[in-house]
């Protein structure tokens, strides 16, 4: 086993082996291409001619032909061959390449090797005699072979081998403080992750979580890091590729779409900065009218300023007018976003709209019944209300649901657009804004036998003695119905705690039981009959007297005995 303190060597030894790999993998993946590409005749046409390259190049160019012989583009393929190989030759000095006339024709030699012909339609189409045309070609070819020749000298192949390893080193040195500087960065992520302290707010508005925020920077971090790696491999290729003549053309090749990929968009930057600082006017005002449109609801929400607007509406009403401002700023902005107008961007529009069409009717009606419900103040945060059958607190409420949890701790969620179609009863509202206090009550059936006096003092005395119920505003008793066999009470009582409803009506069963079962009032339901001889009684045995027994049957005649 090796020792545990070689690992990071082995580590970075690991490290730098990759780098050499990918390295060599771009680096053969260039020079694969055959090393005659740099000779490939460029492009060309009849009228501007054919091009004659070395080292690639473009020397001149051949306009015309050798009728019978050869055409202009054959012609340019042959000149470039024999100079070529008159490049090559090392014996054939440049002082070598000399015109001589040989008949009606003038010849451009090398030494003994004839590297092409000057015709009098040469002439015609250059519009120079032949023996300028000779002359200025001659000087251009001496400097052709001068210039390939000393590209491969020893000397300029080792100083083109040092640069691409001093080049290569530093592009592993580079990555090498990429890595460090990149896990440095990540490792602080991680941190503030832990700590909670990654949350995006806007306007006091979690936006994102710590959890959402550093997954989202860890991947901009890491396509950063990738993105520093291509371009410098972008540039590091062509740097090497432009110290070897065979490979010289191709670096030069990249090199001049990088200066021409640079050049575009620097021209596409230029011109659109007119579209650009149209944007940033649109945005600065739309921002200006934001923060005057809150300063003005804000105004109207004062207490003391506008009684029809409540200071509820502030929060809602600042968000919804400021995604109306920001939805005509995007429309009137438009037309200046790059690519506006374009098939591609007329094609995710209509696609968002048949999503948003098809997709979005019940989001559309919960949204609506949402901000209506916002501003018929049916409840707050908070209220205890009863919806159909159910009954809660108000926990939450937004755009398109309202959250309620019941007495039992059950979390219920409602639909908007069902909740504005159902009767919602605020039990709290009555205290918040009108200063006034909940009214429970029920009601018991009770004989005609008792006196309803004694019965109104038992029942209030009950609800002065249930926790919650106010003494002031005092309880009162309703006779709500005069039903065949008994008498309907009302007991009303009020409460500053409509949270506490089902345990305050629990407590107050429970109070009106004891007293009505201490003063001797025995609670029957409406179809309870009895025979009172020779039955016990319905008051519980701890309300009865030691001595109590059931009286018995009596008989008695019209006279009374």
């Amino acid at each position: 086993m090796k020792p545990a303190h070689n690992y990071p060597i082995l580590s970075l030894l690991h490290q730098i082996k990759t780098w050499l790999i990918l390295i060599a993998a771009a680096l053969l993946l260039v020079v694969v291409i055959p090393v005659n590409a740099q000779q490939s005749t460029s492009s060309g046409n009849a009228i501007d001619g054919f091009p004659v390259m070395l080292d690639g190049q473009e020397i001149f160019r051949v306009k015309q032909g050798i009728p019978g012989v050869a055409t202009a583009e054959e012609r340019a393929a042959i000149v470039k061959k024999r100079l070529l190989n008159v490049a090559n030759d090392s014996t054939i000095l440049p002082e070598a390449i000399q015109s001589e006339k040989r008949g009606n024709e003038l010849l451009i030699k090398a030494s003994d090797k004839i590297l092409f012909t000057i015709t009098p339609e040469d002439a015609i189409v250059y519009n120079k005699s032949r023996e300028d045309l000779a002359e200025k070609a001659i000087k251009i070819l001496r400097a052709s072979i001068i210039r390939y020749r000393e590209e491969r000298k020893i000397e300029n192949l080792i100083e083109g081998i040092v640069l691409a390893v001093i080049s290569t080193i530093a592009l592993l040195l580079f990555f090498k403080v990429l890595q460090k500087m990149v896990s440095k960065l990540l490792a602080k992520i991680r941190l503030a992750r832990k700590a909670d302290a990654l949350d995006l707010r806007i306007n006091n508005i979690q936006v994102l979580g710590s959890n959402a925020m550093s997954y989202l920077l860890a991947g901009f971090v890491r396509l950063g890091r990738l993105a520093i790696i291509l371009l410098s491999l972008y540039i590091y290729l062509p740097f090497v590729l432009s110290q070897f003549p065979t490979t010289q053309p191709l670096g030069n090749s990249i090199l001049k779409d990088i200066a021409s990929q640079i050049e575009q968009l620097t021209e596409t930057f230029v011109k659109y900065l007119p579209n650009l600082l149209t944007i940033g006017i649109i945005a600065l005002v739309t921002i200006y009218i934001i923060e005057f449109a809150k300063l003005v609801i804000l105004e109207l929400g004062r207490d003391d300023a506008y009684p029809w607007f409540y200071s509820e509406w502030i929060q809602p009403t600042n968000r919804l007018v400021t995604f109306l401002i920001v939805a005509i700023a995007l429309v009137v902005a438009g037309p200046f976003l790059p690519g506006f107008g374009s098939p591609a961007f007329q094609g995710v529009s209509l696609f968002l709209g048949a999503i948003f069409t098809l997709g979005s009717s019940s989001a559309v009606a919960n949204a609506v019944a949402g901000i209506i419900l916002i501003y018929t103040r049916a409840f707050k945060i908070g209220d205890f209300v009863a919806i159909g059958d159910t009954k809660g607190s108000v926990i939450e409420k937004s755009l398109f649901v309202t959250r309620i949890i019941t007495p039992k701790k059950e979390v219920i969620t409602m639909p908007n657009a069902k909740l504005l179609s159902s009767d919602v009863k605020n039990f709290s509202v009555v205290q918040r804004e009108l200063n006034q206090h909940l009214v429970l009550y029920t009601t018991v059936t009770l004989g005609y036998d008792l006196p309803w006096r004694k019965v109104h003092e038992v029942l209030i005395n009950a609800a002065l003695a249930t926790k919650y119920v106010l003494a002031e505003p005092y309880p009162f008793v309703l006779q709500t119905n005069l039903n065949d066999h008994n008498v309907s009470y009302e007991l009303n009582a009020f409460t500053d705690h409509p949270e506490l409803m089902p345990d305050i009506y629990s407590n107050l069963h429970q109070n009106m039981q004891d007293y009505c079962n201490q003063a001797g009032i025995e609670i029957l339901s409406p179809i309870y009959t009895a025979i009172r001889d020779g039955n016990y009684s319905t008051i519980p045995a701890d309300y009865l007297p030691d001595d109590y027994t059931p009286p018995t049957f009596g008989i008695h005649n019209q006279n009374g005995n």
